[in-house]
């Protein structure tokens, strides 16, 4: 069993999970907007962050239960993974300049 508990697997749980809940997402809410709404790079800009930080937080139940499992390098790999999808959000935010 020790060989699932690794940073990289958390990483890559990290990534995968909220890119899972994005698809669901789209999916759900978002397939009733034309094209031509995405396409406009305001409208895009303010659904963008609002989606990737909404699908950050499926990682918090995933932490709690590598915690919970004591895989404590996965859930170390899980909170790299909420880091690198938070500064992407703050770099998005940053780039369209709704900071």
């Amino acid at each position: 069993m020790k060989k699932l508990d690794s940073v990289g697997l958390g990483i890559t749980a990290g990534i995968v999970l909220p890119v899972l809940v994005y698809m669901i997402m789209y999916f759900a809410k978002v397939k009733d907007i034309r094209y031509v709404l995405l396409s406009d790079s305001s409208i895009l800009s303010t659904i963008l962050p609002l989606l990737i930080s909404h699908c950050v937080l499926p990682n918090i139940i995933l932490f709690f239960i590598c915690n919970s499992l004591d895989k404590m390098l996965t859930a170390k790999g899980v909170v790299i993974a909420t880091v690198i999808l938070a500064v992407g959000v703050f770099a998005t935010k940053l780039i369209t300049g709704l900071l």
